[in-house]
């Protein structure tokens, strides 16, 4: 029998006994261990790779110390409810405008969604963005203001805030180490020229090789918008590390033209490009729920994540809240959205876990693996949308908040 989740915090805060069932075969009361130190069994989905049935992950101070056989464990107290599914925290990676820990910890992490990146921010937002109590509110991905020309998206359609004028490849790799030094995880420029007959600016190539250099030198990826096909080529000669969106148009010299043939494939050159981001490791965040919800809504969105995937491309999943009434708390609109596109129920998890991870530099989180961050979730059953909006546990570096 399971504790209570009142009776497990009064014993890992140490003044409670260790109560019957909650025990590992042939071991015995004993006062409670030192705070901190604990497992979580039932299936362990690791976010990339095999489920492990009748396992436990070990807990201590924070951080993960291992995945065992749930049976072997008798030296700390291990929460198993019936039928229960661990798994790590979810990562929404494409939001905006959540800068406090409060507000991090009211809309994201009380729901399960351990992290989120947050893909463009006013600089003066950055201080309350980047602070993140351990095991207090969601951890935060951030990148500052999008990074782009004169004239360019997002100046047109977003506050000036949310950018960054850049107009030289001295500027753009300054504005880089600036960013850095303030703490930010990745860098965001975007290669968009818009629907209108004139199009916005984009970056020249060597502006945009400039600022993906210096980032990577510093070890930091490069998100890019990217809604429009013409932006696409450009986007990955420059080697952003993360397309964001899908690009579902083409801006041919004020006309917007279609990107999948009659029969709803991707177009040859389209094809061509997705191949390569799926050579070259480059992930993609298709943001499905915020742009259903608009006149694009249809087989121009879908197909090409279909395709990416069968290509054994990486997804990462992001709903762009708060953007066109998308919700805050577990993304579970963004989930049945990816497996409408094609991606199964282990898909859709290690989209939301360990790749989600990668496309915000989360470098230990997103996994189950020893040394890791203990951000994790314990649900009922197998770890389906469902089961993913009411977690019996959450845990944020190894304390438990729900």
């Amino acid at each position: 029998m399971a504790l209570s989740r009142r009776e497990f915090l009064t014993l890992l805060a140490g003044t409670g006994p260790l109560a019957s069932g909650m025990l590992a075969p042939g071991a015995h009361a004993a006062p409670a261990p030192p705070d901190g130190i604990f497992a979580l069994a039932g299936a362990v989905h690791p976010g990339r790779g095999a489920v492990l049935p009748g396992h436990a992950v070990l807990v201590r101070a924070g951080r993960i110390e291992g995945v065992v056989p749930a049976h072997s464990v008798s030296d700390r107290p291990v929460v198993a409810p019936e039928n229960a599914s661990v798994l790590p925290g979810v990562i929404n990676a494409h939001c905006h405008d959540l800068h406090t820990a409060g507000e991090r910890r009211e809309r994201w992490l009380l729901h399960g969604v351990t992290s989120i990146g947050d893909a463009a921010s006013p600089l003066r937002r950055l201080p309350a963005l980047l602070d993140s109590p351990p095991g207090r509110t969601a951890t935060p991905s951030a990148c500052g203001p999008m990074l782009c020309p004169p004239g360019g998206y997002p100046l047109p359609v977003h506050s000036p805030e949310h950018a960054l004028v850049i107009a030289s490849p001295r500027e753009g790799a300054d504005a880089v180490r600036r960013l850095a030094d303030l703490g930010v995880t990745r860098i965001k420029i975007a290669f968009e020229p818009g629907v209108l007959p004139e199009p916005y600016p984009l970056f020249d190539p060597a502006t945009a090789s400039a600022i993906c250099d210096t980032a990577r030198r510093l070890g930091l990826g490069v998100r890019c918008h990217v809604e429009d096909l013409s932006g696409l080529a450009p986007a990955l000669n420059a080697g952003v590390t993360t397309v964001e969106h899908v690009p579902h148009r083409l801006h041919d010299q004020g006309t917007v033209r279609p990107v999948l043939g009659p029969d709803n494939a991707p177009v040859p050159e389209y094809l061509r490009l997705l191949e390569r981001m799926a050579r070259d490791g480059v992930i993609l965040t298709p943001t499905l729920d915020v742009f259903t919800r608009t006149p694009w809504n249809g087989p121009a969105l879908f197909e090409p994540v279909r395709v990416f995937r069968s290509l054994g491309g990486r997804i990462a999943l992001g709903n762009d809240f708060p953007y066109r009434r998308t919700d805050a708390g577990m993304p579970v609109r963004e989930m049945r959205l990816l497996a409408e596109a094609g991606l199964d129920q282990r898909d859709v998890l290690e989209a939301a876990t360990a790749t989600a991870a990668e496309a915000c530099g989360l470098k230990d989180r997103g996994r189950i693996a020893p040394g890791l961050a203990a951000d994790l979730l314990m649900v009922r059953g197998a770890p389906t949308p469902d089961a993913l909006q009411d977690p019996v546990h959450v845990v944020k570096d190894g304390v438990f908040v729900r």
